[in-house]
């Protein structure tokens, strides 16, 4: 599960940098709330990240080391605001791989997703928590996603650096 949409903060820094008008702000907020509500709520949190430098990719890849498990996410979900998307395209970048400043992972048993999701969505910054795949027996620890056409493609982390340290 992620707390929100991706990329907002490097794409408002990014921007920035470059002289690019937009009106894409920075995603950073404070995730005490959403992680003291589903603890308080009950949910068993098996792992949690926040997703900065090399992004949900790198984040995901590492949970999937860590655990010598596969992560399949699911193809066709929006992962970035209209606005970041249309920024991405135009510069060849993934909102994948881009830094957040605002946003947490949460890995949770799958009978408690609906409920952990709620739970974000009625916290200040949790607005935009979604469902975005689910964690498989896997031969190697990989993180896959479902295409448009159906196949499955590997979700490489963050090679080199997304965005110099700004923080």
């Amino acid at each position: 599960i992620v707390s929100g949409n991706l990329g907002n903060h490097h794409a408002c820094i990014l921007s920035r940098r470059m002289g690019i008008e937009n009106s894409i702000k920075s995603d950073c907020a404070p995730l005490r709330e959403i992680v003291l509500n589903m603890l308080n709520g009950g949910i068993n949190i098996r792992a949690m990240r926040d997703i900065t430098r090399g992004g949900l990719a790198t984040v995901l890849n590492e949970i999937a080391e860590a655990s010598a498990a596969g992560i399949e996410i699911f193809g066709g979900l929006s992962f970035a605001e209209a606005e970041v998307q249309g920024f991405c395209e135009i510069l060849g970048l993934d909102p994948l791989t881009m830094g957040n400043e605002g946003k947490l992972v949460a890995v949770v048993p799958a009978e408690e997703a609906e409920k952990a999701v709620k739970i974000m969505k009625a916290s200040k910054y949790g607005g935009d928590a979604q469902i975005i795949g689910k964690v498989c027996v896997s031969h190697r620890p990989v993180v896959t996603i479902k295409t448009r056409s159906g196949a499955n493609r590997i979700i490489e982390p963050l090679a080199g650096e997304g965005l110099p340290r700004i923080c």
